[in-house]
């Protein structure tokens, strides 16, 4: 009896394996394997996300220390306000509400995908992934990956817009704040250059924030960063439609705001794919999130993270210590200074910073230890060069 238990144990699990093994895909295009899911979770010790496949809709929960939950997007119609949207060859598409547009949720060993396909074959695919910014102290960072595809025969001309309904600010007279301290309260579109200056917008309830982080590291370019009511934002053609000063109210809702996010216009051949990135940072319990701090490298990576990037690093031209030095008047360590960190138009823009954040009545102490930090890590690269 006891050998039959054990063969039936030992056949019930190959089975399992054997089912596993069989349904998983493997996309091509994007060198991934996958199972598709119709609902799945995403989760971290300070966030969790939601995905329904089916619809193509998502959802952001910041998570505080005692456990409770807040959505940092709009739960309405199953978080229907917020989504995608590609023009190609001059027609638009709403991912979520086009009957055209095949959809799917994706789940890998890093994270979860949504898929996207048109008709014309065009292929959108949002790539979601976790990080932690501090050792032990759990996930507080999404990495977002937008994968265009063009898997027809003909080439196509291609734009995407990512419009995401805010709720944090909602409560608060500011509904949007940018890196740079600039306070938001009625529509307002930022250009790409004028985004790389301000780096990233903060949807605050002063509790729970949500920081959406549009420059440095490998994040890319966008051509507008517009702040609107979500309504409003959702019926904006791509080429006008915009109205500086406008409120975030209108018929449908009183302070109902969002963002909306422009990349450049792509002219993709047959075969082609592009890849655009950008990050979500979390805070919670009144804490402001790190989203900042680790696109410039400022926060400690973990033990694994140093190895790999000496190993594949090249030759910096002076000897690089096992340990990165740690100050003594902070509890970090920088990784290695990046190279973009010492273009003069960067530290001025540092020193900028310090000095705004010095000035300001609200005074952050801890970002500015951690960015004369970095002032100093950088001044001491450039002593030695």
């Amino acid at each position: 009896m006891k050998k039959l238990l054990t063969f039936i144990c030992f056949a019930f699990s190959f089975f399992y394996a054997f089912s596993v093994a069989a349904d998983e895909k493997l996309d091509e295009a994007l060198d991934l394997r996958y199972h598709n899911e119709v609902f799945s979770v995403l989760e971290g010790k300070n966030l969790r996300l939601e995905f329904f496949g089916k619809v193509g809709t998502f959802n952001i929960f910041s998570k505080s220390k005692k456990g409770s939950e807040t959505p940092v997007l709009a739960m309405s119609d199953l978080f229907s306000t917020t989504g995608f949207l590609i023009k190609t060859d001059e027609k638009e598409f709403d991912l979520l509400k086009s009957k055209s547009v095949q959809k799917e949720g994706r789940r890998t060993e890093n994270g979860v995908l949504m898929n996207y396909r048109l008709q014309n074959r065009i292929r959108f695919v949002a790539d979601f992934s976790l990080i932690s910014t501090v050792q032990d102290e759990g996930e507080d960072i999404i990495k977002v990956k937008l994968h265009l595809l063009n898997e027809s025969l003909t080439p196509h001309k291609v734009a995407l817009r990512g419009i995401f309904d805010t709720v944090c600010g909602e409560s608060s007279s500011i509904h949007f704040k940018t890196e740079k301290g600039l306070r938001i309260r009625n529509e307002t579109r930022f250009t790409g250059e004028e985004m790389h200056a301000e780096r990233a917008i903060l949807s605050s309830n002063g509790s729970t924030s949500c920081q959406f982080v549009f420059d440095g590291l490998d994040t890319t370019p966008v051509s507008f960063i517009t702040l609107g009511n979500i309504d409003e934002l959702h019926h904006m053609p791509w080429d006008s439609g915009f109205r500086k000063g406008r409120g975030f109210s209108n018929i449908r809702g009183y302070d109902d705001s969002g963002i909306m996010i422009d990349w450049p216009e792509l002219f993709l051949n047959s075969g082609d794919k592009v890849q655009f990135v950008f990050y979500i940072a979390l805070a919670s319990d009144e804490a402001y999130p790190r989203g900042i701090q680790f696109v410039d490298g400022m926060i400690t990576p973990s033990d694994d993270e140093i190895k790999s990037e000496e190993e594949s690093s090249e030759p910096l031209g002076e000897p690089v210590s096992e340990n990165p030095e740690k100050r003594t008047d902070v509890d970090f360590v920088f990784t290695p200074i990046k190279d973009y960190q010492l273009d003069p138009e960067y530290i001025q823009q540092l020193i900028d910073r310090i000095d705004s954040l010095q000035s300001s009545k609200d005074v952050n102490r801890e970002e500015i230890k951690h960015l004369n930090a970095e002032l100093d890590a950088i001044l001491e690269k450039l002593r030695r060069r």
